[in-house]
């Protein structure tokens, strides 16, 4: 299955995922899962095994608050086209990583904002 160029992906991810609490390790498997990778292909691009990223992203799946992958990419698509339609410039920038000590709120779902 081909892949979307992360060039491309990394900008709207990092917008999607600004205010939420998810790991460094989220954050990159919510890339690699708009990607299109299937847990085997980002369990070995990760090096780790299958069931560590099963196990993430039922963990990136409650932090979001989405059923499954389906409605996550959905929402994702969805600002990246409003950014488009917007016309906001897209630059690639790196997924921006909480800090420790940082709270996010906790209402900062990026998909309960598009509801």
């Amino acid at each position: 299955m081909p892949h979307i160029d992360v060039e491309v992906l990394t900008p709207f991810t990092a917008r999607f995922l600004e205010g939420t609490n998810l790991t460094p390790a989220e954050r990159s498997e919510v890339l690699r899962l708009a990607q299109g990778f299937a847990c085997k292909d980002s369990a070995a691009a990760a090096n780790v095994s299958p069931e560590t990223i099963r196990a993430r992203r039922k963990r990136i799946y409650r932090k979001l608050d989405v059923p499954g992958s389906g409605e996550l990419i959905s929402a994702l698509l969805a600002l990246s086209l409003r950014m488009l339609a917007n016309g906001e410039r897209v630059e690639p920038r790196p997924v921006a990583t909480q800090q420790p000590g940082e709270q996010a709120s906790a209402a900062a779902s990026p998909v309960a904002a598009m509801r």
